[in-house]
């Protein structure tokens, strides 16, 4: 138990917390008193390991492992994800049993950490079947959290979605209490309805993420809260609060040197300020922004910037820049599915600006429309909106209608 709490860098009076006195935990760590079951349960969740693993004998080969493991986590808890994989690799090539489980899922999670979340989902799906295996249920439900969060990274909101949901029903079936992996759901919840533009249930989950936040102190799921509400404020046209959360969320992301997220806050402040058309400091966020891009070779961020800039270029009525920017964006080879839509939506709003053939301006709506085949309905409306504004303002009223008609049936579970 020593071992355990050096590595995680706690103090006996931090592992003590409210349930037990700092003597106590001298006593247990020289093996001067025994401990209940109750109480090794309460001290085996503050060090993360299951009840089994903390009260087990080991080998030395054993203590060798968990040793590096310790390592590995305690560096990924500190921000360093390539040491860390380092260390896991190491203790994985010796571990077995639940320690090959526990090394699977930490290194899982390191390669998300590292940008690397398509490579961390094998690792973290064999965990979570070697901790089902093993009667870990809890470990086994923790994993499900990290799953969903590997696929959020990758921008697949349908697949986190339903890992987080299986996460939270597992929990509930298994009794499990652990207010802080129930903040960072919650978060995680509402930032995946937000990327699916269901922004009451995304506002739900986070009204419920931040009941929680009072008594728990997790600044990474904090940060993903504050960054998801200044999304759903932003769509609902609060700007003032869209900022203000922004902010915050930046500052912590910041405190947490997470480079990829603190991009990405740059690039949601750009946006808020267009939205304001606040020209100047877009500017300076999306020069921020950019920097970031590219010394951490963030290429899926590099394609979201010069979009983004294309939209700035439209603002400003500098239609040629637009075009080459938003052009570039769809051409970029790290963009998603959601970023090239967006592009070619722009492009094809510039057709229909500069009055450009009707069957060209088709042909580029058509094109952003195929682009968000893949995307939540809500977020495949915009697209649709879009054509049919194009479509009436040419007098075509009949090919107008039927976009209209679909935008509303893509918007159709907001009235249910």
């Amino acid at each position: 138990m020593r071992d355990l709490r050096v590595q995680r860098g706690l103090t006996q009076a931090e592992l003590a917390g409210k349930d037990f006195s700092t003597g106590f935990i001298s006593l247990l760590e020289t093996g001067r008193t025994r401990v209940s079951l109750r109480a090794a349960g309460i001290l085996a969740q503050r060090l993360g390991v299951s009840v089994s693993d903390l009260m087990a004998n080991s080998s030395q080969s054993e203590r060798s492992v968990e040793l590096l493991m310790l390592r590995g986590e305690q560096m990924l808890a500190a921000g360093n994800p390539a040491e860390a994989v380092e260390s896991i690799r190491a203790a994985l090539a010796q571990a077995s049993g639940a320690l090959r489980a526990r090394a699977l899922r930490a290194q899982g999670r390191a390669l998300v950490e590292l940008g690397q979340p398509r490579d961390a989902l094998r690792p973290l799906e064999e965990a979570t079947h070697a901790f089902e295996a093993l009667g870990q249920r809890e470990l086994a439900s923790r994993t499900l959290y990290d799953r969903a969060f590997a696929h959020a990274r990758l921008d697949e909101p349908g697949n986190a979605l339903t890992l987080a949901i299986e996460c939270e029903t597992s929990m509930r079936a298994r009794g499990i209490v652990d207010r802080t992996l129930e903040l960072q759901l919650r978060s995680l919840l509402a930032a995946i309805f937000a990327r699916a533009g269901d922004n009451e249930s995304a506002d739900l989950q986070a009204q419920r993420a931040l009941s929680l936040a009072d008594d728990v102190v997790d600044a990474q799921a904090l940060a993903s809260l504050y960054s998801t509400l200044a999304v759903t404020r932003q769509r609902e046209g609060d700007l003032d609060a869209a900022l203000g959360y922004a902010r915050r969320s930046l500052q912590l992301y910041e405190e947490l040197r997470r480079q990829h997220e603190v991009g990405q806050l740059w690039h949601n402040l750009a946006a808020i300020y267009l939205t304001r058309k606040d020209y100047a400091e877009t500017e300076k966020a999306l020069t921020r922004a950019e920097r970031i891009a590219k010394e951490s070779k963030l290429g899926s961020l590099e394609a979201r910037l010069l979009s983004l800039r294309a939209q700035l270029a439209t603002a400003q009525r500098q239609s040629e820049q637009a075009r080459k920017f938003a052009q570039a964006a769809a051409d970029h080879p790290a963009a998603s599915a959601r970023t090239k839509g967006k592009a070619l939506l722009t492009l094809a709003r510039l057709a229909a600006s500069r009055k450009a053939p009707l069957a060209e301006a088709r042909k580029a709506m058509e094109g952003a429309i195929k682009a968000y085949g893949s995307e939540p309905p809500r977020v495949r409306a915009e697209a649709h909106e879009a054509y049919a504004e194009m479509l009436a303002e040419r007098g075509e009223w009949k090919a107008a209608y039927g976009e209209a008609k679909k935008t509303l049936e893509l918007h159709r579970p907001t009235f249910r």
